[in-house]
């Protein structure tokens, strides 16, 4: 009988080691340039924000570090519900779909930084809040430094969220291009190292099994298709062919999606100031 020493496993390296099947997959900024007006139309009425507030449970005096923001996508509701929201996202175009909607909705705690999770944040003016968030913005190299970023920019809660199994991806639909789907390490290597780090987190599960809709058919085929950067035109035959088999009409035109895979993300929060060690 082989007997394990959990404490000599290294889930940092481990994760880092998982994550490397992904490298060339890794998503620049301006990647996220590009794609900014598609991903903040497709997520501005998004189920996951919905569950993700209810989880979070805000309170009014916090300050909050909402890291990979986006277009705003959890802080513009989060807003009227807080003290202020620092922004961080190394998206430029991301940031400024961000401040153009907090014009519009006339939200005034909102500031912005385009920074990424390699800059010292302290040298672009980013102090400590009391909540740090990273929702679905866990693309990093190193995930035991991003905890310990994390941490020091926080002073009563840390939020994550990491994808369970394949995430949002859709098993179907890699099937149906025949490709194989590699989507790196889940939630578990991060809870696992977090709890060798000497934080005992809580885990709570957001599941989106609301089927998604979408205002046409083709905003939905744009939504698989980001699944799949380099796809062809013959592959987006069969993306389509999938898509249409999975899909119903909706009576004012829009459309919606029947997936087989819930789509799961782990929602993990501890406090930066309690070690367990």
């Amino acid at each position: 009988m082989v007997k394990l020493d959990y404490n000599s496993v290294d889930w940092g390296k481990l994760w880092q080691q998982a994550q490397q099947s992904r490298a060339k997959k890794e998503k620049k900024a301006k990647d996220w340039d590009n794609r900014a007006h598609s991903f903040a139309a497709r997520t501005a009425t998004s189920i996951y924000t919905k569950h993700f507030l209810q989880l979070l449970r805000p309170e009014a005096h916090w300050t909050v570090l909402d890291v990979g923001s986006g277009p705003g996508t959890l802080s513009l509701p989060l807003a009227p519900r807080v003290r202020h929201i620092t922004c961080l996202d190394f998206s430029g175009n991301m940031l400024d779909i961000l401040n153009k909607r907090a014009q519009q909705y006339k939200i005034a705690n909102i500031t912005t930084c385009k920074a990424a999770w390699e800059d010292d944040w302290r040298q672009l003016g980013i102090r400590p809040h009391e909540l740090a968030i990273a929702s679905r913005s866990l693309a990093v190299r190193d995930l035991k430094g991003a905890i310990k970023q994390l941490c020091c920019f926080a002073t009563e809660k840390v939020v994550i969220t990491d994808k369970v199994r394949h995430g949002p991806f859709d098993p179907g639909a890699f099937r149906a291009l025949q490709r194989p789907l590699q989507t790196g390490p889940d939630y578990i290597y991060t809870v696992n190292l977090l709890y060798q780090m000497g934080f005992l987190a809580s885990i709570e599960y957001i599941r989106l099994d609301e089927h998604p809709t979408y205002r046409n058919f083709e905003d939905a085929m744009t939504s698989y298709s980001s699944m799949f950067p380099s796809i062809n035109p013959d592959e987006k035959k069969q993306l389509k062919k999938y898509l249409q088999s999975i899909t119903t009409s909706n009576q004012n035109g829009g459309v919606t999606v029947h997936r087989q895979h819930v789509p799961t993300w782990a929602f993990i929060s501890w406090n930066p100031n309690e070690r367990n060690l």
